[in-house]
């Protein structure tokens, strides 16, 4: 497992690099903002459960935009 320090800044890295709100990165991962905010100041260490639970939430993220780009292709493609 990584270490508590390395996955704190992994995840501050992630978050920025995102450029996501966090209260939707945490609502996407069922965390409380709070808690990154407490994993980012280095008041908590992430959990591994909790850093996997991060991980999903981007993917479903990522996927659901991946979604409506497509969407939006077809229509171009139609009307193109």
């Amino acid at each position: 497992m990584a270490r508590p320090e390395k996955l704190r800044k992994v995840i501050a890295e992630i978050l920025l690099e995102s450029e996501l709100p966090r209260t939707l990165v945490a609502k996407d991962a069922e965390l409380g903002r709070a808690t990154l905010e407490a994993w980012l100041s280095g008041l908590r260490n992430p959990s591994a459960e909790s850093a996997a639970q991060l991980a999903s939430g981007l993917e479903q993220r990522a996927e659901r935009l991946q979604q409506l780009a497509i969407r939006l292709r077809k229509v171009l493609a139609e009307d193109g």
